[in-house]
């Protein structure tokens, strides 16, 4: 099956406000200095970096750019608590770092308002000028159908209701579909199958599941007797939407990815030179195993691990086992630890995963399951993850339909609730989980 990315870019405008809070703040910073002018020239690049930093992440996780979701009130309100935050933070590192006194208190009690006077100003600014050039936007979508002219004219006069820019293509085509798809962002596809052809609708559905869209199923009239012709089409919604990351949520999950990363690669840096090297001395094998995974929209990337089994031994229908003579010796321990997933922390750098979400599945478990558990491909619509929730509650293998909906629905509930605390906790938890459920890892 052919495969495609469909990219959503984050919104400019969001990101130049972000931007812009952080220059005023680089501004105010120098124009209204509160620290004092005995060690001005020691602390200010230090004070100024730690600004910065947290200002930045302040106002990604409050939002206070998204000038699209938010009314002119709840925008003020975010800068407000921003600012509040953001100097209750300076404060309590320097009282930390007993470094108190070289603040100045009315200096910096100035510098704050006018920290949030400029920074409400650019937000009014941005807000206005958005309004005033924003171009109407439709979302693109994608109509499958099988009828008639007559009948496939009368539902997409309907669906040109619905705000949406909308192509048309047969049943049979689904190969074009995506190609389509993938050149236009396409993000919701309503499927009209004429009932006496419904038997077809399954197939349909499961090769477009496997990427990010919306699929609505429109009911054919004929389900609803004599008065079909005087009804208005009923649609239902097929798959899940997950929650919808704004330009503000995206940095902040991307950032807590990339540092995330960086900062366990150096950790474990040590460790993973010394795993390498006892991998290539065990059996003189390629240090690194790639395993082709699917990933968000259904795109396939190489899942890179340590080779924990000897070489040219993987059978993807025979599942490892806890005395599998498969493992080698140094793959069993790292088996055991589950650091032959450290390789993982590379994929996340390269954008392919995150350090949280629903585990990647194999190109053979998508082909089983997703004809077996109806949202299983729903799991497409976010980046897989290195740890999730669905992994800090059991550690067990997979190898049933039963244990594999149970994970399903975890996987689901995370789409579904996702927020940074939710990242952290499970980020929190999954070495604890990993502790406590040391005897399942194989």
């Amino acid at each position: 099956m052919q495969d495609f990315q469909r990219t959503k870019s984050t919104s400019f405008h969001s990101v130049a406000l972000n931007v812009i809070y952080v220059l005023v703040l680089i501004v105010c910073h120098f124009v209204f200095p509160y620290i004092h002018e005995l060690v001005f020239s020691f602390f200010n690049g230090l004070f100024l970096i730690l600004s910065v930093a947290l200002f930045f992440y302040i106002n990604l996780l409050l939002r206070t750019s998204s000038v699209t979701h938010f009314t002119y009130l709840s925008l003020f309100l975010r800068i407000f608590v921003s600012i509040f935050i953001f100097s209750f933070s300076i404060i309590f590192i320097s009282f930390l770092t007993n470094t108190i006194e070289i603040i100045q208190r009315a200096e910096f009690l100035i510098f704050l308002i006018f920290l949030f006077s400029f920074c409400i100003l650019a937000m009014l600014i941005t807000k206005l000028v958005y309004k005033l050039i924003k171009p109407e936007t439709k979302l693109q979508g994608i109509f499958v159908t099988d009828h008639d002219d007559a009948k496939k004219t009368n539902v997409l006069n309907f669906l040109k209701t619905r705000n949406l820019n909308i192509k048309s293509f047969h049943a049979n085509d689904i190969d074009t579909i995506i190609k389509y798809s993938g050149e236009n962002q396409v993000e919701a596809v309503y499927i009209s199958i004429d009932s006496k052809n419904l038997n077809n609708l399954e197939d349909i559905i499961t090769s477009l599941s496997l990427y990010a869209f919306k699929i609505h199923w429109i009911l054919p009239m004929s389900f609803f007797g004599d008065d079909s012709n005087n009804m208005t089409p009923k649609i239902v919604m097929l798959n899940e939407s997950p929650v919808l990351l704004d330009s503000n949520q995206y940095l902040l999950k991307r950032s807590v990815d990339v540092f995330g990363s960086i900062i366990l690669l150096s950790l474990f840096l040590p460790f993973i030179i010394l795993v390498s090297i006892l991998i290539k001395l065990t059996d003189n094998g390629p240090i690194f195993y790639f395993q082709k995974r699917y990933g968000q929209n259904g795109i396939i990337f190489d899942m890179i691990k340590f080779r924990s089994m000897k070489v040219n031994s993987h059978d993807p229908n025979l599942q490892v086992k806890n005395d599998d003579d498969r493992v080698t010796n140094i793959g069993r321990l790292i088996r055991k630890t589950s650091f032959d997933e450290i390789p993982q922390l590379i994929n996340i750098l390269r954008g392919q995963m995150s350090l949280v979400g629903p585990r990647p599945q194999t190109v053979d478990e998508i082909a089983t399951y997703s004809k077996m558990l109806s949202k299983f491909l729903t799991r497409h619509h976010v980046k897989p993850g290195l740890t999730g929730l669905a992994q800090i509650r059991s550690r067990v293998k997979t190898d049933s339909l039963f244990l594999m909906n149970e994970k399903l629905e975890s996987d689901l509930e995370y789409i579904q609730k996702w927020s940074l605390y939710l990242d952290l906790k499970i980020l929190i938890n999954t070495p604890i989980s990993m502790w406590k459920n040391k005897k399942s890892n194989t």
